[in-house]
This record gives C-alpha cells, structure tokens and sequence, in this order.
C-alpha cells in the first residue's frame, strides 16, 4: 500500500469514528439532537476540533471529553466557574497516557461538581454510567492516525488506580568488604550500604538502578528489597503489581504480596583472568528489568502512572594484590649460560581469601626475567660481534619492575548510591624502579694501525613510586592508571685507554658516547583481550656511538665514528 493510501485509509477510520461517537452520544443524550435538530453533527464536530487543538488525540480520550460538552456545553473549561478544568487541561498530555490520565481527572471532577451543585440536570450517577458505556464502546481505540495500528485488546481503565510511593533498598545481611591502606597495613573495612531509594511525585525512578551482588558460589547474593505503597486500587488483587525479570525469568507480585516484597539479585557469570593478571577488570554486570505496573489515574492530582527501571548487577568482590621483587645480583654474563634471576613474591586476595598466584608469578619469573636473561645474552653477543674487538666482557645487573607495588580494585557504588551505575574503585602504592642498570662492557679494541682497552657503562635507574586513588567517577579509569608507567632513558658512557701499538698510532675519543638502553614500563590497558590494566616492560637499544681521532706519527689526524651496539628491541613483555 502506498504512503498516500494509508492515510486516506486513516482518515476515513477517524471520519468514521466521529461519526459513530455521534451516533452514539445522541442515544445517550437524546435531548441534545433533538434541541440542536440539523445542527447536530455540526455541534459534535466542533466539539471533535475543540479536543484536537487542545492536543487529545486518542480516540477514547477525546470522546469522553465530547461527552463533557453535552453536559457542561461547548469550550465549557473557557467559562467562569470552570478554572478547576482550565488547570487540568494546561498540563502535558503529549502520550496516550497523559490524556487518559487528564480525561479521567476531568469525568471525576464533572461528578464530583453535578454532585456538589444543586438542581443539576444529570445525576452523577448517570453520567458515570454513560462514561461506563462510551469507554466500553470506543475504549480499545488508538490516536488519530493510528486508530488500528495503536489498538488494545480490551478498553482502557475507568477507576482510580496508582502508586503513591516506592522504596528500594538492599537487605543483604553480609556487606561487601573493600582494602584500605591505614598507615603502612592494609586493612578490611565493611562497605556501607547504600541509602535506600524513595520514588514518588517529587523524586522520579531512576532510568538505572545499580548494586553490587556476589555470584553463585562466592558469597551470599545481595537482596532487593521494594516496599510498595498505593495511591489507589482498581479492583482486587490485580494491581498493584511488581515485576522482576531477568535470566532467571519472571518474577511477579500483584495486590497485598507487592507491599514488601524482597529477593536476591544475581550477577553474570563471566571469564576471568588468572588472578592478579588483570589489573581493575571492568566485568559486565547482569541487567534485570524492574516494572510496577497501575493503571496510571488519579481522580485528583497527577498520577505517578506505571514504572519501569533496569537493575543492573556488578560482582561485590573486592581484590588484593602484593608483589615483592628484588634485583639479581651483579654477575659476569657468560656465553650460553642463562644469567641468575632475582625473587619475586606475589599474593593475591579476593574478599581476604588467598588465591593462586602462580600465573602472575610465572609471569614475572619465567616471563620478565627470563627476558631480561635474553637480553643480556643478546648485549653480549652484539658486544662480540663488534669489529676489531677482542677478549670481550659483559658483566653487572639488569633488572626491570623491581621493588614493592601494592594494590586493590573492585565495583564500588557509584556517587548516588542505587541511582546509577557502579564504577571500579582503585587504590594503589608502588614503590617500584622500572628500570635498573649497572653494566659494563670491555675487550682489546683495535683499529687501523690502533690499540685501546674499550669500557662501554650503562649505570642507572628509572623510579616509578607513586599513590593511585580512584574512588569517585572522576578521573575515568584510565585517566587515573595511566600516571603508572614511565618511560626511561639510561645513557651508555664510554672510556677508551691507549695501549702500545708498533707505529705509535693512538685512538682518542672526541666528545662523549652517545646512545642508552631506553623503554617504558609500568601498567597499560591489556593488550590480549578483555578489560582492566596488565604489567609490562620493554627494552630497546639505542646504539652506542663514538667518533675517535686516529693520531699518526706520519700520517697526522683522522677522524672515525664507530657504532657499538645496533638498534634492537631486547624486551616486550606483559604476563599475557
């Protein structure tokens, strides 16, 4: 069907309509056609015209406000004695319900005032029951445009029925426990829960509700606990009614047993990495959809109307992690001999219960450290494989993420409490050196007619100490890590000792040796997949330059420039 013919096919449906409403309000009201005889359906068309500029545009809707012309007459709400109608007609009613929700107020308030005024035409009586039967009638009816796009199965609610308030809170017995560094020790401290969220007129339900819950098989759930309080019933035990769903289901409560009711909130089951691998893993929280479903009316006041929230669940546990790595000790390196390695200590907790560390561990151990070997394996060979060099020597320490570093991370509500999401909550002291070097390299050096006893030194370190925070949504997550890292530059120095040639030709150095180790290290955002923070390291050679004068008896002055390492990446590591 073309666009075109869809809304004449609409528009003959509204036609349609008002010209049975007419049919029908005059059997209701039979005096009024016959007063008005020929100028009937002009009468119910104006009154049609007078709903429509005042934004009534559903169906039902606008015939109950009709039939509040027979009785008040035409634009009734624009005469003296009729301000009550004047202030209900300038609130919104942009959607369906809020016409419903306004029309409702004005039949309530029209027999509320034929009750109250004396030798009144209609009993109040009467009209409820002619409001009974037009809502029967047209009731099922959507918005003009959409009459049969936007019908309901059966016709809209007549009686008052809504939420006056709504309280959420959480039950669990068995708060979380978050670390916290008191002075040098690390301590547990009970979470407090958060305040309990009251909805009503003045405080809308948020968009998201958000908690933090233990997973099946790490602790006790946490408990959402909803006390309901209604404004009115429609009938029975139907409403109020309150829902929770989710991947457990549907859960439901309607009439007395959703006046205080409570149940457990799960979280999602996930992947995680090995423990203290990850760093501030932002796990995804299970979502539940939340509903307390009323008709939405009021005879007075505006209504609070049906709600809807999503819950969204983070995992409550809290995680510790400690790690203690020292140097190895300085040492000649030898061809085909893997270097002696420092200790290196890791704990790590989750809610004070001990967890296998030995992924980390072996990270650090057989991964960092067994590159560091490798990397001096590597500055060795490359030392020997200078030409004219002889009796080659490497000797000294290297090391990378060495000293103490401390941290704890987990869900932590966010600044509103259940009002919104949680964010992950970081605390942290590292008291680490990135980088520390103390190497010396030396042989016989010969060059052209030249001898010379070669040092190359790379001596230094690269601190990396500080104290992450981050309890509050500001800084994000990874504005507040990234100050953990530092990037490094470790300069080589180089000494060159003449030593007796036959011709009396001298190597002298001209100007000081270029060239460091450089690289970065600390934590990054990981690298393999999933959230949160990893350690890492890298190592990069940036070669050792000399430029040497050759002094020659005979010959006089020559200049040279020599490379003594090349450029190479000796480390990138990450416990991955």
């Amino acid at each position: 069907m073309q666009p075109e013919d869809t809304v004449a096919l609409e528009e003959a449906r509204w036609s349609g309509f008002v010209q049975q409403l007419g049919e029908h309000l005059a059997a209701q009201w039979p005096a009024m056609p016959e007063r008005l005889g020929e100028r009937y359906p002009a009468f119910v068309e104006h009154a049609v015209q007078q709903a429509l500029r005042r934004g009534l545009t559903l169906a039902p809707a606008l015939a109950r406000y009709v039939q509040l012309c027979f009785v008040w007459g035409p634009a009734f709400h624009d005469k003296p004695g009729f301000e009550w109608a004047q202030g209900l007609l300038a609130a919104p009613r942009a959607s369906a319900a809020q016409q419903w929700a306004l029309v409702h107020r004005l039949q309530a308030r029209s027999c509320a005032e034929l009750a109250r005024l004396p030798e009144t035409r209609i009993a109040p009586d009467a009209l409820a029951a002619a409001d009974a039967r037009l809502v029967a009638a047209f009731g099922a009816l959507g918005c003009r445009g959409a009459l049969g796009a936007d019908a309901e199965p059966a016709p809209r609610p007549r009686a008052a029925c809504d939420v006056q308030a709504l309280e959420l809170r959480l039950t669990d017995a068995v708060p979380p426990q978050l670390y916290r560094l008191e002075g040098e020790a690390w301590q547990r401290v009970d979470l407090p829960p958060p305040a309990p969220l009251r909805v009503d007129a003045a405080r809308p339900l948020p968009r998201l509700v958000g908690l933090l819950s233990h997973r099946a098989g790490l602790g006790r759930m946490a408990r959402l606990q909803a006390r309901l309080r209604a404004h009115a019933q429609c009938e029975g035990e139907r409403h109020p009614a309150l829902a929770f769903a989710g991947s457990h289901g549907l859960w439901r409560w309607a009439g007395h047993e959703a006046g205080n009711v409570s149940w457990p909130v799960s979280t999602l089951e996930q992947p995680l990495a090995p423990p203290g691998c990850a760093i501030a893993e932002e796990t995804s929280p299970q979502i539940h959809r939340l509903t307390v479903e009323v008709c939405g009316l009021r005879d007075e006041g505006d209504p609070l109307g049906p709600l809807a929230t999503q819950v969204w669940a983070w995992p409550a546990e809290q995680w510790w992690l400690q790690i203690e790595r020292s140097a190895a000790p300085e040492q000649p390196v030898q061809p085909g001999r893997a270097p002696a390695c420092g200790a290196t200590r890791c704990r790590v907790e989750r809610d004070g219960e001990a967890q296998d560390a030995a992924a980390l561990q072996q990270g650090f151990e057989q991964g960092l450290d067994v590159a560091v070997g490798h990397a001096l394996q590597t500055l060795r060979e490359d030392w020997s494989a200078l030409p004219g060099l002889t009796q080659p020597q490497l000797e000294g320490s290297l090391a990378l993420l060495v000293g103490q570093a401390a941290l704890t991370w987990g869900w932590h509500p966010g600044p509103q409490g259940l009002d919104g999401r949680a964010l992950m909550r970081v605390l942290g002291r590292l008291a680490l050196q990135a980088a520390a070097a103390d190497l010396r390299c030396e042989g016989e050096f010969a060059l052209a007619a030249s001898t010379s006893r070669l040092s190359l030194r790379c001596r230094g370190s690269a601190p990396l100490a500080m104290a992450l925070a981050r309890e509050a949504a500001e800084p994000p997550l990874l504005a507040a890590l990234l100050p953990a890292r530092t990037t490094f530059r470790l300069p080589f120095e180089a000494e060159l000792v003449p030593l007796g040639s036959a011709g009396g030709t001298v190597a002298v150095l001209v100007g000081p040796c270029s060239g460091a180790l450089v690289g970065e290290a600390g934590l990054r955002p990981r690298t393999r997949g999933g959230s949160g923070f990893e350690w890492f390291a890298t190592l990069r050679v940036e070669p050792p330059t000399l430029t040497l004068e050759l002094v020659d008896p005979l010959l006089g002055c020559e200049r040279r420039t020599c490379e003594l390492l090349p450029a190479r990446t000796l480390v990138d590591w990450s416990p991955g």
